[in-house]
């Protein structure tokens, strides 16, 4: 079955249950202004075995049995064609003199309605054709798109449509959703029940076949269903956009994976038929047991993870020791000691295959015999682990003489990773399978070819919108489709010279890998959900991926299949394979502490060894996987890199052409500004509005002053601030034309094709002045173009002399500027610095890390559209975000927003009364960390000052050195005061000199940066200056900063002393950036090192006295129950000399005595301390703490 749709007009609809925010009363339509040929159109593109449609007319007629009225149901008009071919484009052609249906409906009287299903057949199953919409002897109409793999009993030769349609017919109006319950594989129906007067509609509980759905609403009466949004409704809005609460609705919309059903309801006062919406439960348990996909072990003991760590060690020693050439058998291979959740998943995968792969007799009547080589059944293939897996087990399910087409698609030729990894797959299937003829069909694009079809695919895609979803799409498309080259049987694919030809898979059915990375942790942000949340993150976010797949992927990816006329199946997602996997503890399926290639997706690579597949088995996951990489190629020609592709798919599809991506509305060009798109960064701005936009204000004025205007300018500064987003939204203010030059789109394979590449888009950037406006060459990521003489191979110093050539040859002049160059670069001393000079790059610009004003503003760009609850202050999160870059902002409002609808889909709340609260600002905050201070020590201080005992003229120096300056800016500036920059604490070890680093940190709310002289004292020359200056450098991005330096006498050493110093220079001059450090042997730092102007106040953190001590004892025994004999004071005065670290180990001893005594104590008694005590000796002495005094009087 290839697609269904239906088209009601004539009935309001009470959408009171269903939707929220609707109007349950809403208007009659006289005529609909959505084409029924549209969707026809659409069904004929698929190329379908027949192609029909049933119009069903009802009205309302007075009761023979009682006074009220009654509806009356008759069907008016039905067509049923067959020997449809999408390839011919002739099916329901006016020159043959079939019936055509009218393209718009017509007026229908307001007590009558008119009800019309489509039906496209894609014919799989049973002995002879099918044609739908199907229809009983009691009126009953069904149209379905869908397979059962299971749940109900199907003969071999029987038509799943037809045994549908009879057992719901059987049934009374309640049982409707039981019948539906029992099915099992991917399915959506629409279903008229003329006994009830009922009509319902349904999409598996996973949305493996797609469904999308128009509710009708106060501006638009019409309610449509169907597997397909035709190419007319593209022209339509499909903005999603929340104001004042309330949601405006997509015209289509995927239909949410359940049973709803519509009951038809005599005319009121007015006449009109109402409708009345309902949605129903699944009866079927364990399919609500998948749905709600909870799984019961989550959290492993160590014992858990040292058990599965032997098992999966044991099975690869054990499969290495099998000879490689051993084909597994028939009934699933090699046995080997892999782990018993493997083995059970490989019984259920190939199963499912098995399912999906089986043969029904009319499938292939007709053909095989007229096909020499005919292939029935292909697979989406990148030569990733779940395609070779789905391989492997097809061979063991497919009848040896068909062979099997391998679908692969490539925009760079055999240099793709997807071309290169695809190739070593048909090789080790191969190797497992000999008898198996394997077709590598290798679909090579041209970037320019997807001009031409975009629209088509945009169509497809609808309602999703975003640029990856429509690259993703046309890959799918493309693949479907089927036109490739394959080579002769055991070609070297190393061979130069190895000949092709020409190819098209015929095969209908395409399985499909999907739903794999979901169930498995295969994704790279399970990764970084398990590394903050640990255990309980990752399956979190693994629910949240298989509760989304249904609206995130598979109705998009089965339209755009199903348009060249393919049937997708998803062996991944079949019922009992995804209640095989929830079944088991979560650390049998992945281990993420395992590195990428074995831990991620660990139970399919288990699958994999247990078929031989051990080069498989140990791919790690490419983020370049099949679509993604595609979707990267294609953006490539229309953002020039694959960080601005990247970037760019984030946002919804829009027209644009080689001038920026322009708005189409021409006439509000002038009113638009830079700032609409991108906030802070005012100096970057204007610098490139100078560059680009001022020559063309100013030319006559330049002219007299003999001006000659820069030609170049360079942007740097660490990624994610917003480089590239500054140029294309300043371009696209000033009109100008822009073309985008990326190292990936450089580098060529060939000698001279870079150079040639570099020419042509300076030529193109000239060409383009013609119309009067500048052109901008934005050239991204310049240090891999043109990096530093002492680190060029060949290539780079022919693309730098080429540059350089370019550059000089556009010499500037008074008059109109006709080209202008922008870089950008995140490491700008790795540049040559010959394009630095005067003349190339004649202004360099830092865009660094935004302050708190920006970070402010940059917030209130990304929350615009969004409803915020009373409770959230943009200004106070900006000032929590020190060292966010744009990029982390905008993750930081997705993860909020992410946690607010995870928050209102788990009440099952009001959408009308969505809104981000500061608990969801709160999450993503704990999500969300800055991108800038990776690869550094940075933590976030818990420590308070009411955490420390004593110390009390300590913790108010520090305040007033650490906490005012940062807090009360405005007042050391109003006052012409300098902030200290550093503090160096020494004393005794164990007296607090950390723990008050910390709590200064926490107070002043800055960014903490930790080095400890373990980290700077490497063996290696070198490594632990560079991780000082790194550290440093950072800092003063994340400004307000503190760096607390512990063990500081490490610092002092020989090799550390001269950067250190260069640094205390450095930091001296930059705001922001205050240095704490701390040592236990404060005569071993230089001098130097400590003299006023670097450390500018030195304190000695003495050991505590009496009443400090008892202040310390008080803090660790407050979440202590003590006994009442516990006097606190006079254990205090027994303690002399005991640091604050011994006395906090006093109190851990005193409890463990308590214990050992009675483990079932409810109190510590004194007796139990002095126990403790007598088993303590303070190591600090009188001598010690007359030599720390020493040093401060000298």
């Amino acid at each position: 079955m290839c697609g269904i749709a239906l088209i009601i007009c004539g009935i309001r609809f009470d959408l009171s249950s269903l939707l929220l925010n609707s109007t349950s009363a809403l208007p009659n339509s006289d005529q609909l202004p959505f084409a029924i040929d549209d969707l026809r159109e659409a069904f004929r593109r698929r190329g379908p075995d027949s192609l029909g449609s049933t119009k069903l007319l009802l009205r309302s007629a007075v009761s023979n049995r009682l006074p009220e009225r009654e509806i009356v149901s008759s069907i008016e008009e039905e067509v049923k064609e067959s020997g449809c071919e999408g390839d011919e484009g002739n099916c329901f052609s006016l020159a043959n003199g079939r019936t055509h249906l009218h393209t718009h409906f017509s007026t229908v009287p307001s007590s009558s309605a008119e009800l019309h299903f489509l039906g496209a057949t894609l014919q799989l199953r049973g002995v002879s054709s099918v044609v739908q919409p199907l229809i009983d002897s009691d009126k009953n109409i069904l149209v379905y798109n869908g397979e059962i793999f299971g749940g109900i009993d199907i003969g071999r030769d029987e038509n799943d449509g037809e045994v549908l349609l009879q057992l719901l017919g059987e049934c009374c109006s309640i049982s409707v959703p039981d019948v539906l319950s029992k099915i099992k594989g991917p399915w959506a129906i629409i279903y008229w029940q003329e006994s009830s007067k009922t009509l319902w509609f349904a999409r598996d509980a996973f949305g493996r076949r797609s469904l999308l759905v128009h509710w009708p609403t106060l501006e638009d009466s019409q309610f449509l269903l169907s597997s397909v949004s035709p190419f007319s409704s593209n022209e339509r809005s499909f903005d999603f956009e929340v104001e004042n609460g309330t949601t405006k609705l997509n015209f289509w919309e995927e239909l949410r994976c359940g049973i709803y059903s519509i009951s038809m309801n005599a005319p009121g006062l007015d006449g009109i038929l109402v409708g009345e919406v309902q949605k129903h439960e699944w009866t079927n348990g364990v399919l609500e047991e998948l749905i709600k996909w909870e799984r019961t072990s989550v959290e492993p003991k160590p014992e858990d993870l040292h058990i599965s760590r032997s098992k999966t060690l044991t099975g690869k020693r054990d499969m290495q020791s099998v000879n490689s050439n051993t084909e597994p058998s028939k009934s699933g291979s090699i046995q080997a000691s892999i782990s018993v959740p493997a083995q059970a998943v490989l019984i259920a995968l190939r199963e499912s295959v098995r399912r999906r792969s089986s043969l029904h007799t009319i499938f292939q009547a007709g053909r095989h015999d007229m096909e020499k080589e005919f292939v029935p059944v292909a697979i989406l293939f990148s030569g990733g682990l779940d395609s070779m897996i789905i391989a492997a087990l097809l061979h063991e399910c497919l009848d040896p003489s068909y062979d099997i087409d391998l679908l692969n698609v490539s925009f760079d030729g055999r240099s793709a990773p997807d071309r290169i990894s695809a190739r070593a797959g048909v090789s080790e299937l191969r190797r497992i399978a000999p008898s198996r003829k394997w077709k590598l069909v290798e679909i090579n694009a041209e970037l320019s070819t997807l001009t031409f079809e975009t629209k088509h695919v945009m169509s497809l895609i609808n309602p999703a919108n975003t640029y990856m979803d429509l690259n993703i799409g046309i890959a799918l498309w493309l693949a479907a489709g089927g036109d490739g080259w394959v080579y002769e049987e055991n070609t070297d694919y190393n061979d130069e010279d190895c000949q092709c030809i020409k190819y098209k898979s015929k095969a209908r059915i395409l399985l499909v890998g999907s739903g794999a990375d979901e169930q498995c942790a295969g994704y790279g942000r399970h990764r970084t959900k398990y590394r903050n949340g640990s255990w309980r993150a990752l399956n979190d976010e693994m629910k949240l991926d298989m509760q989304r797949i249904w609206k995130r992927n598979l109705g998009r990816d089965d339209r755009c299949i199903a348009d060249n006329g393919k049937e997708a199946r998803f062996p991944f997602l079949d019922e009992d394979v995804i209640r095989i996997l929830l079944g088991f503890p979560l650390w049998e399926v992945a281990n993420l502490d395992q590195p990428s290639g074995i831990g991620d997706k660990k139970i399919l690579r288990g699958v994999a060894e247990l078929l031989g597949l051990y080069e498989a088995a140990s791919l790690p996951k490419r983020a370049i996987q099949f679509g993604s990489r595609i979707a990267r190629e294609s953006n490539r020609k229309n953002y020039g890199s694959n960080r601005a592709a990247n970037q760019a798919s984030a946002g919804k599809m829009e027209s644009h052409g080689s001038t920026s991506r322009t708005s189409s509305n021409n006439t509000n060009k002038e009113q638009w500004r830079a700032e609409d798109a991108i906030a802070g960064n005012a100096e970057a701005l204007r610098a490139l509005r100078e560059l680009i936009i001022y020559p063309l204000l100013f030319s006559r004025q330049a002219q007299k002053l003999g001006l000659k205007w820069p030609r170049g300018l360079l942007l740097y500064g660490p990624p994610g601030t917003g480089k590239t987003s500054l140029v294309r939204a300043v371009v696209r203010e000033c009109g100008a034309h822009l073309i985008v030059i990326s190292p990936h789109s450089v580098h060529k394979a060939h000698a001279g094709e870079s150079e040639k590449f570099l020419r042509e888009a300076f030529a193109e950037a000239s060409s383009r002045t013609l119309s009067g406006k500048p052109s901008v060459i934005f050239i991204d990521e310049i240090d891999a173009l043109c990096p530093r003489r002492d680190s060029r191979r060949e290539q780079d110093v022919r693309i730098a002399s080429q540059l350089f050539t370019l550059m000089d040859s556009k010499t500037s002049s008074a008059s109109v500027p006709q080209v202008v160059v922008v870089a950008s670069t995140n490491r700008a001393e790795a540049i040559d610095p010959a394009l630095r000079r005067s003349g190339r790059f004649d202004v360099e610009v830092e865009v660094t890390t935004p302050t708190e004003e920006e970070r402010f503003q940059i917030l209130k760009l990304y929350t615009r559209k969004v409803p915020l609850a009373p409770n959230v202050d943009l200004q106070g999160i900006a000032a929590s975000c020190n060292g966010f870059v744009g990029a982390d902002l905008e993750a930081l409002c997705r993860e909020a927003a992410m946690s607010a609808i995870k928050r209102h889909s788990d009440a099952n709340k009001d959408a009308g009364a969505f809104s981000l609260t500061i608990e969801d600002w709160k999450h993503a905050r704990s999500v969300v960390s800055p991108s800038i201070t990776r690869g550094v020590t940075v933590e976030v201080p818990k420590v308070t000052w009411e955490d420390i005992g004593g110390l009390n003229d300590l913790k108010k120096k520090l305040q007033q050195a650490v906490e005012w300056p940062i807090k009360y800016a405005s007042v050391f500036s109003r006052l012409g005061i300098s902030p200290m920059r550093g503090i160096l604490l020494y004393g005794p070890p164990g007296c607090s000199k950390t723990t008050l680093a910390k709590a200064a940190a926490h107070a002043a709310q800055a960014s903490f940066f930790s080095l400890s002289g373990a980290e700077l004292f490497s063996m290696y020359v070198g490594e632990g200056e560079a991780l000082l200056r790194n550290t440093f450098r950072r800092a003063r991005l994340a400004a307000p900063s503190i760096v607390f330096f512990d063990e500081a006498d490490v610092v002092a050493a020989k090799r550390l002393r001269w950067e250190f110093k260069q640094q205390q220079y450095c930091w001296r001059k930059a705001s922001g950036v205050f240095v704490l450090a701390a040592t236990n042997r404060p005569h071993a730092i230089d001098a130097a090192l400590v003299r006023p102007g670097r450390f500018d106040l030195v304190l000695f953190v003495q050991p505590p006295d009496l009443e400090g001590r008892y202040e310390i004892l008080r803090v660790h025994t407050r979440n202590m129950r003590i006994g009442d004999d516990v006097d606190l004071k006079r254990i205090a005065k027994d303690t002399e000399h005991f640091t604050g670290a011994e006395l906090e180990g006093l109190c851990r001893e005193a409890g463990i005595v308590a214990l050992r005594e009675d483990i079932s104590a409810t109190v510590v008694c004194n007796r139990h301390f002095r126990t403790a005590k007598d088993s303590l000796k303070p190591a600090l002495t009188k001598a010690d703490v007359d030599s720390y005094l020493a040093f401060g009087v000298a």
